[in-house]
């Protein structure tokens, strides 16, 4: 009896020294270690496209009427402005004014004063700046007294000066024909003297800027432009 106590006290102790000794442990073998797949379905992003150019909206211009040009004022002659001569030369007449005093083309028409109109273009005499040599590619035939009104532009809507004036036309057309004509240099300048004769021997037409007494006298010369 007393050994069965003995042999089953060192099966107990035995099992109470395996149930207190650690177990060694060991890496497992064989255990593969499991990687993250991404899903196939995942959108992967995506950089934004290049911005493309933006048109901005035309702007159409809409029809307007621009506003009715104001006319600048026109001065006007000078008070010693006056009628010279007419004369006609070939299929042209010429009005000739002195003392306009003005640096830029002006415009007339001239009334026979019995219904008939003609147009005058007058720009600044190229030797005498300061005076008018008007002419019309029409011959005016027939008349003493012609009503000229002169205006600031070739439309003929803004005058500015009236007067009659008295010439020759009546009488005869003149022409370089019936003329006795001399050019002279003095200083450096032509200068002219012009005298027109009517059928008679009558003087109709006379023209003389010489400096007889103040220039040099440099010889004679073709006619002046």
């Amino acid at each position: 009896m007393k050994k069965f106590r003995t042999i089953t006290l060192f099966v107990l102790s035995l099992a109470l020294l395996m149930a207190c000794t650690p177990q060694s442990q060991s890496t497992p073998t064989g255990t593969t270690v499991p990687t993250a797949q991404i899903p196939t379905n995942t959108q992967v992003p995506t950089l934004p496209a290049t911005a493309t150019a933006t048109l901005l909206p035309t702007i159409q211009p809409t029809a307007t009427s621009l506003p009715e040009p104001t006319p600048t004022a026109f001065p006007g002659f000078a008070q010693n402005f006056k009628f010279y001569q007419a004369w006609t030369k070939k299929e042209t007449t010429w009005f000739y004014f002195m003392n306009a005093h003005v640096d830029q083309t002006v415009y007339a028409l001239v009334d026979d004063l019995e219904g008939k109109s003609y147009s005058l273009i007058c720009p600044p005499d190229e030797t005498f700046p300061q005076d008018l040599r008007c002419y019309s590619e029409e011959l005016f035939k027939g008349k003493n007294e012609y009503k000229v009104t002169f205006y600031s532009d070739p439309e003929h809507q803004y005058p500015f000066h009236e007067q009659i004036v008295a010439s020759n036309l009546n009488s005869t057309y003149l022409t370089y024909d019936n003329c006795e004509k001399e050019y002279r240099i003095y200083d450096g300048r032509c200068y002219s003297s012009i005298t027109c004769y009517g059928e008679n021997g009558e003087v109709v037409y006379s023209y003389d800027d010489m400096p007889y007494e103040t220039g040099t006298f440099e010889g004679y010369t073709l006619p002046c432009r």
